[in-house]
């Protein structure tokens, strides 16, 4: 059946490497291989042939002998056969040779299957090395086999990772160096390898039909179930990509009815397993037609995880499956540990997890910013995907008929399949794709016993992305002033509109529009939306450094002054993620408003982090812009003056007795008839006042103050996304919480925790909002005997905590915590909790102990 030359096929290719001096061949490589074997040998090999000797192309005949004999040559033999003398006592005798007829199949199933794996880890878009096995499809596959079932299915989308997770499992199991079931026949062939399977004698369906055929009339399954004596263990069948096999639909029926007929008619061969894996769509069409017969669920494994609306039975990569990834192509496990909750579910479907690796393949290349990355991830998909695809045509039709339907997302995310397709013939390839790509999903909404098929992005993301390329296209391509003013009329305020102008943002920035992006600061737009926009062309620039247009070209000197950007450069930027950000915009701040809304944030960002030296410094910085005067306004104390406050009693443990009279004797200085927008200055003091009462532990006089500005400042009470007020609205609440009013306090943290929820952590990333709205909802679970919610509310606000080194939260979220503890008697926990808190207090030269962090 098999020519037993080509078992030293992979042995030959690894002396290739070897000589040519890389571990890992890339497809890139082979014209350069091709070269070095011609300079050694003086024999032309083809790249083309190369890349079929190395599984990156379909071999549809055998390897030449001109071929072999130059690959040996070039391993320096004389020619193949003596390649094959010297490797036949390494490579076969050890461990002694199995003469027996289940070893003979074994062996020639060995040399099937370790190309047929070659060929995939070449394919797999990722060095193999950097992948992780899937512990859900292992598991999967080792119940499979353990039980009494004929065979299984790995049913998901294209770029699931069905195909590296049967290698491993193979690996695992069978061919590693100490396999599970080295006893085992696994025989694992896949469609892609089906051309390298000819050279070995037999042809997929031709292997079926004769089910194992042994010669001589010997029937493999019925021999060895009359000879039970000479079976070493079980058959594997491993069948890969079985619906990518280049052929029509009724061929593809047949095939399957062949291989269903094989899997029933193992009824009393047990031994004898078979394991798929396809796409959901494949499923849907010609597997699930089966579900009508009874005997379908008796001889199929389908797995706890079966979900019969997707038609997948595989999750998602785990979060630590995802990390492992990063980690061995080595990403700084402290950045990684950064990335935010929202990023890693992303990055937990694989395909977007190889497409973000790709971006930091280079030494030149460092880590790309979450947020830029995501946008060049999802790009990339969608123009690998749809826009380079043999069907693109057919696949926009779909997709503009999808937008029009869901009014771009405003009349909903789902449609009607029916509706979508309206019987199109033509349609139903490119549709059948963007179902197999993850692009579109279908979905089962009707409890009745009639389908009633809906349809959907994939992702919001992708929804967002469609969107901007649908307007662009309506505008000619151009970012033009009318095109940005249209998006603005279509959608009321929200997280999809900023994500719709990010796209528009991202596309003029690459195709250098420049003053198109200065127009997107001119809207009316809301302060957390241009804050995000200015974020994101920062980066991007930060990113791109010298090689691209300077941010000095886009804002050029005096743009900033006629347009201050102190406005909308928000609490959300507390977070020390965004230094770097922050940094660059003091480069451009030119009016003094500007710079001190940077220096404060600074400055609190340091105070977050309980970083008393840099809050020395930023204190520095503060002092010299408002060493005029202009920066208090009409205020009767200035920032600086109030940071000083905070600073000096924290690392001194003394109180200013002058200032803290003029602090606490507000009313009489503060202009209340004045229901202006608050200047910076005055923000800054009001946000110093809040941590002033907060560390002084005079949370009656904390609730007093947010009240009053509340009332005289109703204009906060309209904007809902501003983080200033819900920063606001929580020192609220704790205060509330301190003087025994928790029904008030319940009432505010469930309107914060809403918003929060509302526009997404894609919207808030500082995170910080989230953190302490947790820490106060623990202390309110924890007033109403809920401890079980109060312990899951403050173990998640310390988690955050920590990763974002909010030291100052970490210790107060530890009062709440210490009172659990203590009364659920969880004496670990807690002996825990406290160890990391001295190690807080070690790390910081502020020494003054804050009477409100204080264990409980």
């Amino acid at each position: 059946m098999i020519d037993l030359s080509y078992d030293f096929i992979i042995t030959l290719q690894s002396e290739v490497l070897r000589q040519f001096g890389v571990e890992n061949l890339q497809p890139n490589q082979c014209k350069h291989l091709a070269q070095a074997i011609l300079n050694h040998t003086g024999k032309l090999v083809s790249e083309t042939t190369l890349k079929r000797v190395f599984g990156f192309a379909v071999t549809q005949h055998s390897f030449s002998r001109y071929t072999l004999n130059t690959l040996a040559q070039y391993c320096r033999y004389r020619d193949w056969e003596e390649f094959q003398t010297h490797f036949y006592k390494k490579t076969f005798r050890q461990p002694p040779e199995d003469h027996s007829k289940w070893g003979d199949v074994r062996k020639r199933a060995a040399a099937v299957s370790h190309y047929t794996m070659l060929t995939l880890k070449n394919r797999c878009g990722m060095p193999f090395e950097n992948t992780v096995p899937r512990q859900y499809c292992l598991s999967h596959i080792e119940r499979f086999l353990e039980s009494s079932y004929a065979a299984t299915v790995l049913i998901a989308p294209s770029g699931w990772g069905k195909s590296l997770a049967l290698v491993h499992a193979a690996e695992h199991y069978w061919f590693g160096r100490d396999p599970v079931y080295q006893n085992d026949i696994c025989w694992f062939i896949n469609a892609h390898a089906a051309g390298s399977l000819l050279l070995k004698g037999f042809s997929l369906s031709a292997w079926l039909d004769n089910q194992l055929s042994l010669g001589n009339g010997d029937n493999f399954r019925e021999y060895f179930s009359t000879h039970p004596n000479e079976k070493g263990g079980r058959l594997v069948l491993i069948i890969d990509g079985f619906d990518e096999i280049a052929m029509g639909a009724d061929k593809l029926k047949l095939l399957y009815n062949k291989l269903e007929d094989f899997v029933y008619s193992n009824d009393q061969h047990p031994w004898v397993k078979v394991i798929l894996s396809i796409r959901s769509g494949t499923w849907g069409e010609v597997f699930h037609q089966s579900h009508q017969y009874p005997s379908f669920r008796k001889y199929w494994y389908l797995g706890p995880e079966m979900d019969e609306d997707t038609n997948t039975n595989i999750p998602l990569l785990t979060e630590q499956e995802v990390k492992s990834v990063l980690y061995n192509f080595d990403f700084d496990p402290a950045t990684v540990r950064l990335f935010s909750d929202s990023f890693l579910q992303k990055l937990r479907h694989p395909y977007y997890l190889q497409l973000f690796s790709q971006l930091n393949t280079t030494p030149e290349q460092s880590f790309i910013d979450e947020n830029l990355s995501l946008f060049e991830v999802i790009s990339r998909f969608v123009q690998n995907r749809v826009f380079n695809s043999t069907a693109n045509s057919f696949k926009v039709r779909i997709i503009d008929k999808m937008l029009q339907l869901l009014d771009m997302g405003k009349a909903g995310l789902y449609t009607d399949k029916c509706t979508l397709l309206n019987k199109n013939a033509d349609l139903f390839p490119a549709y059948k794709e963007l179902l197999a790509d993850n692009i579109l999903v279908e979905e089962n909404l009707s409890q009745e016993i009639m389908f009633n098929v809906k349809v959907r992005f994939a992702h919001n993301f992708l929804l967002e992305y469609f969107t901007a390329m649908h307007f662009l296209a309506e505008h000619e391509q151009s970012v033009s002033e009318p095109l940005l003013r249209h998006v603005l009329d279509y959608f009321p305020q929200s997280p999809f509109r900023i994500a719709v102008f990010k796209w528009l943002l991202r596309y003029a920035i690459t195709g250098n529009q420049v003053e198109s992006i200065r127009n997107f600061f001119k809207l009316p737009l809301a302060t957390l939306e241009k804050a995000h926009l200015l974020e994101y062309v920062v980066l991007h620039y930060q990113q791109e450094g010298s090689q691209q247009l300077q941010l000095s070209a886009i804002f050029p000197p005096g743009w900033f002054r006629k347009n201050p950007f102190s406005q909308f450069i928000n609490d959300d930027f507390i977070h020390f993620k965004k230094r770097k950000v922050l940094n660059t915009l003091l480069g451009m701040a030119e009016s003094p408003e500007d710079k001190l809304k940077i220096r404060s944030n600074l400055f609190v960002m340091a105070l977050m982090q309980l970083d008393a030296e840099q809050c020395e410094i930023e204190l520095s910085n503060i002092k010299k812009i408002c060493a005029g005067g202009e920066m208090a306004g009409e205020m009767w104390i200035s920032p600086y003056e109030a940071f000083l406050f905070i600073y000096e009693y924290l690392k001194f443990g003394q109180l200013d007795e002058k200032m803290k009279d003029k602090i606490y004797h507000y009313v009489q200085h503060w202009n209340f008839a004045n229901e202006k927008t608050f200047t910076v200055g005055e923000e800054a003091v009001y946000r110093a006042m809040c941590f002033i009462f907060l560390m002084l532990g005079d949370y009656h006089q904390l609730l007093l103050f947010t009240q009053r500005l509340f009332q005289q400042h109703p204009s906060i009470l309209f904007n809902r996304t501003d983080p200033f007020r819900l920063m606001l609205l929580c020192w609220k609440a704790q205060a509330h919480i301190s003087t025994g009013d928790i029904a008030a306090a319940a009432r505010i943290s469930q309107h914060v925790e809403n918003v929060l929820k509302f526009y997404s952590s894609d919207f808030f990333n500082g995170r910080h909002l989230d953190t302490l709205q947790k820490i106060i909802a623990a202390q309110i679970y924890y007033q109403e005997k809920e401890f079980n919610k109060a312990i899951r509310a403050a173990e998640a606000a310390m988690d955050t905590a920590q990763k974002l080194d909010f030291k100052i939260f970490a210790l107060l979220n530890y009062g709440v915590l210490n009172r659990i503890y203590h009364h659920l008697q969880m004496d670990k926990q807690k002996k825990d909790a406290l160890h990391k808190m001295e190690l807080i207090r070690e790390s910081t030269s502020f020494k003054q102990t804050l009477p409100a962090f204080e264990p409980i």
